[in-house]
């Protein structure tokens, strides 16, 4: 029988140790939900454009998703790549520095 609340609070600490790691730039609730659902698209090699990641969630605004891409670009985590035939068309892929952070919140979950 899988033990819901230790799993949980696994999951608590590392959203805990996941704050510790300075030298990261720090991530907003939003951003970082933003950022755990493109890692969905990314983790099964899927092309997620701009347009799609601003409708991922209901609960955020497209406007405030569109606000919160930008600003995870700026911080690092993101870069938009122009589609080859279509230029008005930009995908969203994860940066080498996403690709790292999320690495380290992997081997953190895995010492916990």
């Amino acid at each position: 029988m899988t033990n819901y609340s230790d799993m949980y609070k696994r999951f608590i600490n590392l959203a805990v140790a996941s704050e510790k790691l300075l030298e990261y730039p720090k991530l907003d609730s939003t951003e970082t939900k933003i950022l755990n659902l493109l890692i969905t698209y990314w983790q099964n090699n899927q092309a997620i454009t701009v347009v799609n990641a601003m409708h991922m969630t209901t609960e955020i605004s497209t406007s405030t998703a569109f606000r919160h891409l930008k600003t995870l670009r700026k911080k690092g985590y993101i870069e938009l790549v122009i589609d080859e035939i279509d230029n008005r068309v930009k995908y969203v892929q994860a940066t080498t520095q996403a690709n790292e952070y999320f690495a380290k919140l992997g081997t953190s979950y895995n010492s916990s």
